[in-house]
């Protein structure tokens, strides 16, 4: 299937879930930008969201869970976009992005966040991760993520090294290279959230050769 194809063959469930990423933080673009220019710039961001649902790239759609990642994200771009036309930087886009991340992972009831941990730390996962490192490896989508499992280290219990990032490439390709940092900040909420402490020393956005995400249960 081809990027828009997939994309635009799913445009009413994008949009939906672009609106619920939006909602995560409108509480707060009301109160930094008033009512009525907070209105403007969800309206904004939805439109740049439509109009950038062509241009993404397809990474195996349905069948790769990181799809979800990469349309996520790039509704801050879009967000990001819209309050730049408003004169705002990347650093408070950012910030937003840091806050709405934050309530989305409040929005889960805390023993659930935990059970998904417990899941992500399981061998069962980690046997799951190995497949889809595999497949990522065959670098059959030039768009998608590549990552690696890294096993049997000292000081975590396991880990993935992205050699690739699917972000780091889109929003190259949309020139958003000051944005993209600000996504990689997300996982500092995300993986805490889950009861699980993540180890980095950096990422590709950074300008490291890979990502280090090292993870290690019962930490946090």
């Amino acid at each position: 299937m081809s990027t828009s194809n997939y994309y635009l063959a799913n445009r009413s469930k994008l949009l939906k879930g672009h609106d619920k990423v939006i909602s995560f933080g409108r509480k707060e673009m009301i109160e930094k930008f008033g009512r009525e220019k907070a209105r403007e710039i969800t309206d904004q961001a939805r439109a740049e969201f439509e109009a950038l649902l062509p241009q993404m790239p397809y990474i195996g759609g349905d069948e790769n869970s990181l799809t979800d990642t990469l349309v996520q994200v790039s509704s801050m771009l879009c967000l990001y976009r819209a309050m730049k036309l408003h004169g705002y930087s990347a650093a408070e886009a950012g910030e937003l992005s840091h806050i709405m991340g934050q309530n989305f992972v409040n929005s889960y009831p805390r023993f659930l966040r935990f059970v998904i941990g417990k899941l992500y730390m399981s061998n069962f996962w980690r046997k799951r991760m190995r497949k889809k490192a595999a497949i990522s490896q065959v670098r059959q989508h030039p768009g998608n993520f590549v990552f690696e499992i890294v096993e049997n280290e000292k000081g975590f219990d396991w880990g993935v090294n992205y050699i690739e990032c699917a972000i780091v490439k889109f929003f190259k390709q949309q020139g958003a290279d000051d944005f993209t940092p600000y996504m990689c900040e997300i996982d500092n909420l995300m993986f805490p959230g889950m009861g699980i402490k993540l180890i980095r020393k950096g990422t590709i956005a950074q300008g490291c050769t890979h990502c280090d995400f090292r993870y290690q249960k019962g930490t946090v």
